[in-house]
């Protein structure tokens, strides 16, 4: 099958710091250490990324790794988008919202704050976000929903809480609603912890259905009495197989063939659970319309833990890298049977109305695209 050359990603991730304040117990990030790394994107790569692709986007994220706000550049960053046509997003744990100047800067172009929180009680927050005083959120997000609502409605941003469901927070689900009700949040966005190391086990939801059912049903009664969006995943928690897989690795040796021939199993059974579910005819709107551009200049399509990087800014233009073969062959494993190992466990890959492939290799043409 030939895939057409897609248009210009209509939305771009900017990456602008991995660096953290927090040291949230499940961030895949915090446990390899490179929130504390300091690597920030240099304001010369960024200047790059404003001139050559911001100008033909229509929306900029500052999200993923780190916490964008507490770059040394972050400011500067926004006085160059606020020059731009365009609107941003930031995802953000809202500790550092009180720094001076930023609220000025960031309202100008916001059209979304997503704001993670993980409960609703201080010391919920205070033991899974390490390092966050609940009181200062609270404060910052008042702030906040304070200056927004001295905008016209029309132009007011949007504030959304997300929080990452476990059997440590859980019960707070309703509260969380109600939280948001009271600091001005249209949404709570809801998804389920992903164990990405052992530890997390205990952590996951996946074996309480109960409180699952329980929490989540309390949830909803409570958006609807309260007039609060909620966004769920569509079914229930998965078991976490590759987490099982690694502890059964320690418990059965370390011999690198016992090793390989488990991690070749676990790959087969997730590519045949993606043919499965996609019937080779998944959706993803990433690998047609969203780039992420890292603090090292590296380029990816999307936030799955495992995804590659298609190329890096420092060697080539996005434009080469848009279309170049690595995120061709990306495009391509969606129909060919052969997906990138991240996009097997993708949920956004396996919805349950996939796409036809159609749709994707003649893809609507981007509006601001004029080239």
């Amino acid at each position: 099958m030939r895939l057409h050359p897609p248009p210009w990603p209509s939305w771009v991730n900017v990456e602008n710091t991995l660096r953290c304040n927090l040291d949230c117990i499940w961030c895949a990030q915090a446990l390899v250490g490179s929130t504390r790394s300091g690597v920030d994107m240099p304001l010369p790569l960024f200047h790059r990324i404003a001139a050559e692709v911001l100008p033909r986007v229509s929306r900029l994220s500052f999200s993923v790794a780190g916490e964008p706000t507490i770059a040394p550049h972050f400011l500067d960053f926004l006085d160059v988008v606020n020059e731009l046509d365009l609107t941003t997003e930031l995802v953000t744990n809202g500790t550092a919202l009180h720094r001076p100047g930023l609220l000025e800067r960031l309202l100008p172009r916001l059209a979304l704050m997503i704001v993670s929180i993980d409960g609703a009680r201080a010391g919920t927050v205070e033991r899974i976000r390490v390092g966050a005083r609940f009181e200062r959120l609270l404060a910052n997000l008042g702030d906040f929903d304070a200056a927004r609502r001295a905008k016209p409605v029309t132009a007011r941003p949007e504030l959304a809480l997300a929080v990452t469901l476990s059997t440590a927070n859980v019960a707070e689900l309703p509260e969380v609603v109600a939280l948001a009700a009271k600091v001005g949040a249209a949404r709570v966005l809801g998804s389920w912890l992903q164990v990405l190391d052992p530890s997390l086990l205990d952590l996951s939801l996946h074996h309480r259905p109960m409180d699952v059912a329980r929490f989540t049903g309390e949830a909803r009664a409570a958006a609807r009495r309260l007039g609060v969006g909620l966004e769920l995943p569509d079914g229930p928690p998965e078991a976490p197989p590759e987490a099982f897989a690694r502890r059964a690795l320690g418990l059965v040796g370390t011999r690198s063939r016992r090793r390989a021939a488990l991690r070749g199993a676990l790959q087969r059974a997730r590519v045949r659970a993606w043919e499965l579910r996609s019937g080779l005819e998944a959706r993803c709107s990433y690998l047609w319309g969203r780039a992420y551009l890292h603090a090292d200049g590296h380029v990816s399509p999307c936030c799955v833990q495992g995804r590659p990087y298609v190329g890096d800014l420092n060697d080539a233009s996005f434009a080469e890298i848009w279309t170049g073969p690595a995120m061709t062959a990306l495009r391509a494993g969606m129909f060919d049977g052969h997906p990138h190992e991240a996009c097997t466990r993708c949920s956004v890959g396996q919805g349950p109305a996939a796409a036809s492939a159609e749709t994707w290799v003649s893809p609507r043409r981007n509006l601001r695209d004029a080239g």
